[in-house]
């Protein structure tokens, strides 16, 4: 039980340090379209946003969306982890906070790596292919993670509700 205990405090340190950039990110995302991002040199995701044409400024506002399913995400395991501390881990809540968590981390995945294709050809005019591990494929493979440890919690609550009707 002590494990969890640290891993809810590493959770809500990070969530409390990102509430403000989430204050940031809403007041950013209305102002984007009417200053010069040439003149901020604003990287994300090792994604470079220096010009100041329409892709560019859809492209960071995507990035922005895009970081904020993550921190939906962080929410979501917040509240499983506070089932988890009551000991109430059967929860049809718990079951339907995994399938959150890991359909907004196959979104996140998917938008993060075609931002990430689309600026290597938009910004710097170049096609690769890599193969290997990456920061998109680890969400992806965390998104999958997190909906298959849906289905087993389901299959658990259903094994435990006829664990509890037999005498």
């Amino acid at each position: 039980m002590r494990k969890i205990n640290i891993l809810k405090a590493i959770v809500d340190l990070l969530w409390i340090f990102s509430m403000p950039v989430v204050l940031l990110i809403i007041g950013f995302s209305i102002a984007i379209f009417f200053i010069d991002l040439g003149a901020l040199n604003i990287e994300m995701n090792s994604v470079n946003f220096n010009n100041n044409d329409v892709l560019s400024k859809v492209l960071f506002f995507v990035s922005l969306i895009n970081y904020l399913l993550i921190i939906a995400a962080l929410y979501f395991f917040r509240k499983v982890l506070n089932y988890f501390i009551r000991v109430k881990i059967f929860k049809e809540t718990v079951i339907k906070s995994f399938q959150k968590i890991g359909n907004l981390l196959i979104i996140s995945g998917f938008i993060s790596f075609l931002i990430s294709i689309l600026s290597k050809i938009y910004f710097e005019q170049k096609v690769t292919l890599e193969f290997g591990l990456n920061q998109h494929l680890v969400i992806i493979c965390l998104g999958l993670f997190f909906l298959v440890l849906s289905e087993i919690f389901k299959i658990a609550k259903n094994q435990k509700q006829e664990n509890d009707l037999t005498i």
